[in-house]
């Protein structure tokens, strides 16, 4: 079975790029997506011989027959292919569904007896989408929609999943570790896996895309996203050793996410040698 050049998965259904020649998924099929060469090269010669250069298909909405709902649409059709959008609305929707039926929520959230963790091993999984209170909520999915983008776009959809449900799980370890270490009542506030997952896509963000700029909330100057990310960790270390259980969650969250981001670099680095030395 045929190999995407860029992801080096396994292409059910290979496409093969007119600009570059090379073999790629459904997911990078796309010149834009697998950042070709071959493509700037076109476009470079063909501003020079005035020939049609060749642009991304845009949908392009027409008031002809009636209302333009050309955002509405476009949202839903990036809703409908985006697993970070799905996964806002999934938070959202639980967020909800909580706050209707609070009574039932004790049997998804992390239990603050670790012991009780045999009991509910599923919590593990479920904590991650699950969050406590309005700003909680609101902070994680703010970050999600604008990094989110960012590592799916870069990884495609199946990592994304992957890297997503990973560093949540591990974000729910971080904070039973802690709570068993630190063991406190104001344990209820600790996110409980939900922010390991955002972390995680921070951590993978910091090392695949390192030059990736980021707007601090607290002071709004442009920093890279390692620096971010380094800085974010060494807050963490001091929270929890103020008992902040959460930021165990953060942490462990954060070095799933370093750790599969440094897995998917050696994976590229590896492909771009194969392409390399099929091409000397």
């Amino acid at each position: 079975m045929a190999k995407c050049s860029y992801c080096d998965e396994d292409a059910d259904i290979p496409f093969k790029c007119k600009f570059c020649d090379e073999i790629f998924c459904s997911s990078h099929r796309l010149p834009e997506n697998h950042e070709c060469l071959g493509l700037d090269k076109y476009k470079e010669s063909a501003q020079e011989d005035r020939k049609v250069v060749y642009e991304p298909f845009q949908m392009k909405s027409s008031n002809e027959d009636g209302p333009s709902f050309g955002p509405v649409t476009s949202f839903m059709e990036n809703a409908s292919k985006n697993w970070y959008i799905k996964i806002i609305f999934i938070c959202t929707a639980i967020f909800v569904l909580q706050a209707l039926f609070p009574d039932y929520r004790h049997l998804f959230l992390l239990p603050l007896d670790v012991g009780q963790i045999l009991q509910m091993p599923w919590t593990l999984f479920t904590a991650i989408f699950f969050h406590l209170g309005f700003w909680h909520l609101f902070v994680n999915m703010f970050v999600l929609f604008f990094f989110g983008r960012q590592l799916e776009m870069r990884i495609g959809s199946k990592k994304f999943i992957e890297i997503f449900v990973v560093a949540g799980i591990f974000g729910s370890v971080g904070f039973m570790l802690a709570l068993s270490v630190f063991g406190a009542p104001a344990a209820e506030l600790g996110g409980r896996g939900a922010s390991g997952a955002i972390f995680g896509v921070l951590g993978t963000l910091a090392v695949i895309a390192p030059e990736l700029k980021v707007l601090m909330l607290l002071f709004p100057v442009p920093i890279k996203i390692r620096h971010f990310v380094v800085l974010y960790a060494i807050l963490d270390l001091f929270l929890l050793g103020a008992g902040m259980l959460g930021s165990g969650g953060h942490l462990f969250g954060l070095v799933a996410g370093v750790i599969y981001g440094y897995r998917l670099k050696n994976k590229e680095i590896g492909t771009a040698f194969n392409r390399l030395v099929r091409n000397l």
